[in-house]
Parts: C-alpha cells; structure tokens; sequence
C-alpha cells in the first residue's frame, strides 16, 4: 500500500513532464486568450439571490425565446414550438418539428420572427420557416445543393436582414454535428466556423465569411451595415460589413463564451453566456498555453473529465448586456449556481420581463426586470 501511494503521484509527475515535453514542440497551436473582462469595474452587478431565483417562473423550454404575434415560442430539446403567454406562462399550443428522411431527431436552436413568420435552425444543419402552425424545410441534409457546398456541420443561431437569412455554422465538420463535437471544437480553439447567407428569394445558399471561431450567437448591428458574431471559443464579439465581408473586433472580451446576443430595449445588447470566465485561473485558460495537453485531453476518452471539472469547479452562469459600443452596463451573476444549470444561452426582453434560455436542460427561467432585478 505505502508504494502505491508513491506510484501514483511518480506517474503524475512522469505524464506531466512528458506532455510538457511533447508541448514544447508546438504542434498544435498555442492561443493567447484576451484577459478577462473586468467584473468589478462594471457598474452594476447583480447576484442572483436564491430569493430571486425562488421567485422566478419556469416553464419547459429551450434554449432560444422569440417573442412572435401574441405569444412567446421556444424550442425544445426534443424538436417542439411551444408558444406560451408571457404573464400566465400558460401553454398555448405546441408543434412537433417533423422528421427529415434521415430520421435523425430535431433539436431546435436559434429563432427569429419576421412577419408572420418564425424562422429557426437546428443543431444538424437546417433552416425552417413556421407559419400558420405548419413547417417548411427551407435547408436540410437530404438536398443536394447543401452536399455540394461542403454542407452545414452545426447551425446555432440566425439572424434575418431583408430577403437574407445569415446563419452561424459554428464548425464545418459535418460529420461530427452534435454538442458533444461543438464542445470538442471549442477546447481546441478550432477555426473552421462559418457564417452561411440563404436567400429567400432564389432559394440559394452561400458562405459569407469562414475561418471563425465557433461562431455561436448573431445579430444585425444598430448601424444596419454589419453583424455582430460572438466568437465562443475566443471570448469576443468580431463585427462583419454586410458589403465587403471586412471582419473588426467589436469587444476585444466577454464575461464568458457567449452563446447567444440579441438587442436590448435600450439600445444595447444581450449576451448570455455558455461557460463563464471571470478569471484566468480556469482549465480553459491552462489549455490555451499547453496545446498538447489541450489535444489529448479533448479525445472523446477524456473529455468527461473536462465536463466534471467544469461542473466541480467552473464559474456559475452569467448573462450580462452591453451599450451599443460594446462596454458592459449590467451583469448578472449566478456563483452558486441557484438557476441549477451551468450555462445560459438567450435573453429575450418582454412587457417588463427578461426571459432567459439554457442550452443542455429544458428550461427558461422568468425575471422581472426595471433596469435590474
């Protein structure tokens, strides 16, 4: 027994020395992250008290809240519309999202209403319009157009200009569409993300920019001449000219890997956050520097530990809105994870009311909310 217990940390501190060995070659690449935002220079923060999360309303959801005519929609996990009313949270009608001829389950992500419409994607490469209770494929995996465009791999978020329709690919790797693969693609720092442009007249497909950094959330800018994309696995918002495809810097770093932004009634934006960073002291911080070490443990074999170290130890979830520029108004932080999830996704702001998404659990938590909570 008393050698064991030597063995075990000589192995450790063998496979260490290795893996810094084998680093020293750089043979995948060594990212420099931006440093954190700085939370303690923002205004105003708000903590989620378990008073507050205990009076919050909760129904089944998903990760994206639209507000459409009369009601709000979500989607579910397992391929639903569900529209529900903002006050009562009463359930006014759900829609089953229908198999394509692949069998291959709907999971519904980001949502937009336009008109009489909402248009949405899921996670395997499509693109719906849902109008009058009835959906319609605008894009999936069966038409031949998308097989000869390298087709999508994972299809997050939307946002709607005129006749165009941009979507965010967050990696081109179509065959490895899934959460798991998207998580894969983010502790690699992976660069094969895309922003697709669909047009609703001619019925075309075209790729619009290319080598993001798992592109998550889009939205058009209040220039009206760009879009803002959250590049998840970097920390930061680029902006994208909608005429010449020239890519800026909008916010150089976020609180987190922001997932979804949408516009605040105030003239800003909404950004809620997938995995949190408030800190350099995280796993993700440790891996940009030791690419082999990065590699390794990214292997399907390993990555559970990954997601045990996350939910032991990473930050509680956090959603927070910007002014038009980019600098952080208000924040709201959950460090003891209250909401009982570890990431959020999209806020939507309703009659008062700012409604929040997850990504992994079906829920949507309810906030009043008169410039905080």
């Amino acid at each position: 027994m008393h050698r064991a217990w030597i063995q075990v940390p000589a192995v450790i501190l063998v496979s260490a020395i290795a893996v810094m060995w084998l680093n020293s070659f750089e043979p995948f690449p060594v990212v420099r992250l931006p440093l954190p935002a700085n939370l303690s220079a923002i205004e105003r923060v708000t903590v989620l008290s378990a008073e507050a999360i205990a009076e919050h309303a909760l129904i089944r959801g998903g990760e994206s809240i639209v507000a459409h005519q009369d009601s709000l929609v979500t989607g579910t996990l397992d391929g639903r519309l569900v529209g529900f009313d903002a006050e009562t949270l009463s359930i006014k009608w759900s829609v089953q999202c229908p198999l394509i001829t692949s069998g291959t389950p709907c999971r519904i992500l980001g949502l937009r209403s336009v008109g009489d419409s909402i248009y949405g994607v899921d996670q395997h490469g499509r693109l719906f319009r849902f109008r009058d209770k009835t959906f319609e494929w605008l894009l999936h995996e069966e038409m031949p157009e998308l097989k000869e465009l390298d087709a999508p791999g994972f299809f997050n978020d939307l946002v709607v200009v005129e006749d165009v329709v941009y979507l965010t690919d967050s990696f081109s790797d179509k065959t490895k569409a899934g959460v798991h693969a998207a998580l894969q693609k983010f502790w690699r720092f992976d660069a094969t993300g895309r922003i697709f442009a669909y047009n609703l007249t001619s019925r075309k497909l075209s790729i619009f920019a290319d080598k993001l950094y798992l592109p998550n959330g889009i939205e058009l800018a209040y220039d009206n001449k760009s879009l803002l994309v959250s590049e998840c696995s970097r920390f930061r918002i680029v902006r994208i000219d909608l005429a010449t495809q020239n890519l800026t810097i909008f916010t150089t770093s976020t609180l987190g890997a922001v997932d979804n932004i949408r516009r605040s009634s105030d003239g800003g934006y909404w950004f809620g956050v997938s995995k949190s960073r408030l800190s350099r002291s995280g796993m993700v911080d440790l891996l940009s520097y030791y690419s082999t070490a990065r590699y390794i443990l990214t292997q399907k074999l390993f990555m559970p530990l990954l997601f045990l170290h996350e939910r032991l130890f990473g930050s509680g979830p956090v959603f927070y809105k910007t002014d038009q520029h980019g600098n952080i108004t208000r924040a709201y932080v959950d460090p003891d994870r209250l909401t009982g999830t570890v990431a959020l996704s999209q806020i939507c702001e309703v009659g008062g009311y700012i409604f929040v998404g997850t990504p992994f659990a079906e829920k949507v938590f309810r906030f009043k909310y008169d410039n905080g909570l």
